[in-house]
This record gives C-alpha cells, sequence and structure tokens, in this order.
C-alpha cells in the first residue's frame, strides 16, 4: 500500500491513472466503514488502514466496523457467524458490507495490477447496491 505522503502527491497531481483512482475508492470505502482516516495516529510501524482491516477480515470485521455500520453488532465481533444465525434482513444487511469490505480491500491493493479495473468496481458496487435495495423491499 502506498504510504500517505505518497497518497497525497496523487491527490495533488502526480501521476493520475484509473488504477490510483480504483486504489483512493478502496481507502475512502474502508474509511466509511471503519471510521478511521488513513492518517490515524493508530497507524505506525508498518500497520495502515488496508491491513488494519484485512487483519480483521472476516471473522473479527465487527472488531473494525465503525459502531454506526452495524448498530448493536453482533456480540462477539463475528459477523461471518451472525450470518447463519441472524434474521434474513439482517443477514443481508451484514453480507452487503462484507461485500463493500473485500471491494474496499481489493480496491487499496498496493500493487495496481492486483486490483480489480474500474468497470470491475463499478459492477460491484451496482450488485451490491441492488442486493441492499432487495432488503428494503422486503422490509
Amino acid at each position: 500500500m502506498i504510504n500517505y505522503t505518497q497518497f497525497t502527491k496523487y491527490g495533488f497531481g502526480s501521476k493520475l491513472s484509473t488504477e490510483g483512482d480504483v486504489y483512493s475508492y478502496g481507502v475512502i470505502i474502508l474509511e466509511m466503514l471503519t471510521g478511521k482516516r488513513p492518517t490515524d495516529e493508530m497507524f505506525t510501524n508498518g500497520l495502515n488502514l488496508h491491513k488494519f482491516v484485512e487483519k480483521a477480515f472476516p471473522q473479527k470485521i465487527g472488531e473494525v466496523l465503525d459502531p454506526c455500520i452495524l448498530p448493536s453488532s453482533v456480540d462477539d465481533g463475528d459477523v461471518d457467524n451472525n450470518l447463519d444465525h441472524g434474521n434474513n434482513a439482517r443477514a443481508g444487511f451484514e453480507s452487503c458490507i462484507m461485500h463493500l469490505v473485500k471491494l474496499g480491500l481489493s480496491c487499496s491493493k498496493e500493487t495496481p495490477k492486483d486490483r480489480p479495473t474500474m468497470q470491475d468496481v463499478y459492477a460491484e458496487v451496482i450488485t451490491i447496491k441492488e442486493a441492499f435495495s432487495v432488503l428494503h423491499m422486503v422490509e
């Protein structure tokens, strides 16, 4: 993952690329889901936002998500376990969140060639949006 200095250089005009846009989009997704910024003081000694989320994914993802994302989340932080035992709407909502986490992680991979294309990102976002919309129809 590029460091914050490299990230800001990209933002201020150095070498614009679609791969950089995908990376930035992934970082924004992870920021929204965790409530943490890439510049948070907790990110030291090689730890960064991507690694922070990646370490928790999938078993402990509830421990790193912003509490506003999954209010009264899972008692033990195990979203995957809750998907099997929760109600359908809640499980569907958590599934959408898990897909967003996966998307954020794949977009913010260190190496540009390991990231999805913008077309793939768009297709995944539409899929997640449609799944989320179905949940609101069911309620």
